[in-house]
């Protein structure tokens, strides 16, 4: 199913996604190829996005702005990835946690990457896995 597909590393891929994807990128290298005038994002390409965090905490007291332009920028590029049937699963390297927000636990710092993505309601899959679902919108909880 097109959109984002938000998981932590060392979960196991669940079944509903690709176990290999076509392509893999740093999450500024995913936010630099949708700037561009015409991204070389394929038809129905699965692409796995790792990296968000580091770019979340090195913005220190700056994340929450940093994560609503990031949002700005992904709904920006919404209809190209929707038109195209992308999948893109966001990895994590901390863990995700979700309350009246989303955030993810990295270095001892709560990170909000809620104002991205919104508060979207975990699925579990067969083995306990948990991923986190919303459309390329991000119209969910937000």
């Amino acid at each position: 199913m097109p959109g984002y597909h938000l998981l932590e590393k060392g979960t196991r891929t669940p079944q509903s996604l690709p176990a290999r994807p076509s392509e893999r990128l740093g999450f500024l290298d995913f936010l630099r190829e949708l700037a561009e005038d015409e991204p070389a994002i394929p038809r129905y390409a699965e692409i796995m996005v790792m990296g968000l965090e580091d770019v979340l905490f090195a913005a220190e007291g700056e994340a929450e702005a940093l994560a609503l332009e990031i949002r700005r920028r992904l709904r920006a590029a919404a209809s190209l990835l929707q038109n195209r049937l992308v999948d893109v699963t966001v990895v994590f390297q901390g863990r995700i946690q979700r309350g009246q927000d989303l955030w993810v636990e990295y270095r001892g710092t709560r990170l909000p990457v809620g104002h991205i993505f919104g508060s979207p309601a975990p699925r579990t899959e067969s083995g306990g896995r948990r991923i986190y679902f919303t459309g390329f919108n991000l119209t969910n909880g937000n």
